[in-house]
């Protein structure tokens, strides 16, 4: 059951220990104006909710009562981590779409350093492991793209 706007902001005050007086401080504004949204006379503008979020830790849908998921706006340490992979690949994809693009001798110009780096980083022990890594590469034909 989805809560109203001035319900959800009572339930998150009290839940946080703030009174009205103490959230109207913290947000830099008048008890009154705080009692006008729990009372549902007035709404906060965007930048009050925004702030909202940060110090109740809530999405703001939740806060503005249009979703029932209590969920941190914050990302995880994992969804950190799960982005990092995504930027690392889509560079990648960059990379082999600009390698792919290439005439005949810059392929070859490319090969060639490739396999120089390899063959040192081979020598020196520094090549990395990639046995985590699967690569896929498919192609569309005319008829479908």
């Amino acid at each position: 059951m989805k809560m109203k706007f001035a319900e959800r902001l009572k339930e998150l005050r009290k839940e946080n220990g703030y009174t009205q007086v103490m959230l109207a401080e913290a947000l830099g504004l008048s008890k009154g104006t705080v009692a006008m949204w729990e009372t549902g006379k007035r709404t906060p503008d965007y930048e009050i909710i925004n702030t909202m979020s940060d110090m109740f830790d809530r999405r703001i849908d939740y806060i503005l009562g249009y979703s029932d998921d209590p969920t941190s706006p914050k990302l995880t340490q994992e969804q950190i981590e799960e982005l990092g992979k995504w930027e690392i690949q889509s560079e990648q994809i960059d990379v082999i779409r600009q390698f792919l693009r290439l005439d005949t001798y810059g392929r070859m110009n490319v090969k060639t350093l490739i396999q120089r780096e390899f063959l040192r980083c081979l020598e020196q022990g520094t090549d990395q492991d990639i046995s985590n890594i699967k690569i896929g590469i498919k192609t569309i034909s005319e008829d479908n793209a």
